[in-house]
């Protein structure tokens, strides 16, 4: 008993995304997209380090635990900006992202998508492609350790520097030491 052409076609249907299409068509129906996806995102204009930081940091929260598999995912989704098939530039799609993450975050996906995608939007408008909120907490972080610690940090920049001037001291006299050498011989 063999199985025909017919016969494996049925057994082993191929991915053809018509999930996707019917789920994405019923996320638009039912108004579940953020407002912000309308906006154009140029990821190239982003620190994708940063940004890949947040997402695993998020996600990890998000689960409850580190999905590295996941966060690449997602990066891979983000960087994806030419087509493969035709080799033109395209636009990152926060509708197709929140599509394919929602097998893995449920109702989680969709907050996680419009978060990450409003600081994309804020990262792409900032000098250095970093969301300001980052920036932000990353000064209070800062002003806060100071609070803690005091003001060690003039002090170990004075001591550096102090270091420094004496190494680029040293290295004057050794040069004038083998200058006279070599004139004397």
């Amino acid at each position: 008993m063999g199985f025909g052409a017919g016969d494996i076609k049925d057994k082993f249907r191929t991915y053809d995304g018509d999930a996707d299409k019917r789920l994405r068509k019923k996320l638009e129906q039912s108004g579940k997209f953020d407002e912000s996806f309308k906006t154009p995102v140029r990821i190239e204009k982003i620190n994708v380090e940063v940004m890949g930081r947040w997402v695993a940091e998020r996600l990890a929260e998000l689960l409850g635990f580190e999905d590295d598999v996941l966060s690449e995912l997602v990066m891979n989704m983000l960087a994806q900006t030419r087509d493969a098939k035709t080799g033109q530039d395209k636009r990152v799609d926060p509708q197709q992202l929140q599509v394919q993450l929602t097998g893995f975050l449920n109702k989680q996906a969709q907050p996680f998508v419009a978060e990450l995608w409003k600081l994309l939007l804020d990262a792409q408008d900032a000098p250095h492609g970093i969301p300001r909120a980052f920036v932000e907490r990353k000064k209070q972080e800062l002003v806060a350790r100071r609070a803690e610690g005091g003001d060690d940090r003039r002090g170990d920049r004075r001591a550096r520097s102090r270091s420094r001037s004496r190494d680029r001291g040293r290295d004057r006299e050794a040069a004038q030491r083998s200058v006279v050498r070599a004139a004397s011989n």
